[in-house]
């Protein structure tokens, strides 16, 4: 076994492991189409869009990892970490735009949860199909980028660890605001994802993490310009008060956008994980569901520092999610221009 030192944007990461030819930080990406195909982009939109009916949207099932507590692994990872918090601010797309100048500028917390905060138009639910007649699903968020098209989720969201490969072409789209099966925003597919080797390879929850590239729609809309964003943080003081939403199978069926908010505190999965936990009673379906420091409960307006990952099968209603570190700062850095 051997000693690494691994130095990113200042974060120093010690690895004890068995010498891979893998490199943990290598950023690795899917394509949902190539020009060398026989249809055009427009005709695998339709194709991928018109796949998804009312019955395969309600018959999804979710997939979230339930860990046991763990103190050895072939990984370990101790992270020192003395970079100062990077953030990227939310946007106000077209849509709550209309909302909010219609406002009489009396919104209470409980309309903001119900249905006209910023995450109501930001967060949604994920579908992709399986092999035969069985579909998947998890929650994701839009967040700011250059390139106005990307969300993010959970790393097992994205990449099947049965085949090895990303999901990309399995029908895999976003709805946001989905409720009871409306889709008042439409529907949009998969263009890219991206996640690092960590992940992809060592299973890592550290990086359990997957940003997604959509298409524009049908009008060439792109959906941060319609829905707006949610801010991004990283290096984020741990143990602060944060909000996480999702679409939990437990709760409605996953037919309805829930929320859980606490305190983090440090997570007890051991393995050398360095994510923190939050009290919820979510279970799947909700992987891939924002995180929010410094959410206001008036707006619906805050920073993802992280999002639900995993559950620990002798710790009941309690979230597991990853620490936003530097290196998933570096990582949604990459993805954002694409």
């Amino acid at each position: 076994m051997s000693v690494s030192v691994f130095i990113l944007l200042g974060t120093i990461y010690y690895v004890v492991a068995a010498p891979t030819a893998d490199d943990p930080f290598k950023i690795v990406s899917a394509n949902a189409y190539s020009s060398s195909r026989s249809i055009s982009v427009g005709k695998h939109l339709d194709q991928v869009l018109s796949f998804w009916t009312d019955d395969k949207l309600k018959a999804a099932k979710p997939v979230m990892p339930n860990r046991k507590i763990s103190s050895q692994g072939a990984t370990k990872t101790q992270i020192i970490n003395n970079d100062p918090p990077s953030f990227a601010d939310g946007t106000i797309g077209s849509l709550q735009k209309a909302v909010i100048a219609e406002d009489t500028g009396k919104v209470s917390s409980k309309q903001v949860f119900g249905g006209t905060g910023r995450q109501t138009y930001t967060t949604g639910k994920i579908f992709w199909n399986n092999t035969g007649y069985s579909y998947g699903m998890c929650s994701g968020a839009i967040v700011t980028a250059s390139n106005k098209d990307t969300i993010i989720t959970a790393g097992h969201c994205c990449y099947d660890y049965d085949t090895k490969k990303f999901r990309i072409n399995q029908n895999f789209i976003f709805i946001p605001g989905y409720k009871n099966g409306a889709q008042p925003y439409g529907k949009w597919a998969a263009r890219t994802m991206t996640a690092y080797n960590s992940w992809t390879v060592n299973q890592n929850y550290n990086y359990d993490v997957c940003f997604v590239n959509l298409y524009t729609n049908s009008k060439g809309q792109h959906i941060q310009d319609l829905q707006g964003s949610e801010g991004v943080g990283s290096n984020y003081p741990r143990n602060q008060l944060t909000y996480s939403f999702g679409y939990p199978y437990n709760l409605a069926k996953g037919e309805v956008m829930q929320y859980c908010s606490g305190t983090t505190a440090a997570s007890k999965y051991g393995n050398g994980y360095n994510g923190q936990t939050i009290p919820c009673d979510m279970t799947g379906g909700c992987s891939g569901g924002p995180w929010f420091q410094n959410f206001v409960t008036s707006t619906g307006v805050g920073y993802i520092t992280s999002l639900n990952s995993f559950t620990i099968n002798s710790i009941s209603n309690y979230m597991n999610g990853p620490y936003f570190d530097s290196s998933i700062w570096s990582l949604y850095q990459q993805c954002v221009t694409k």
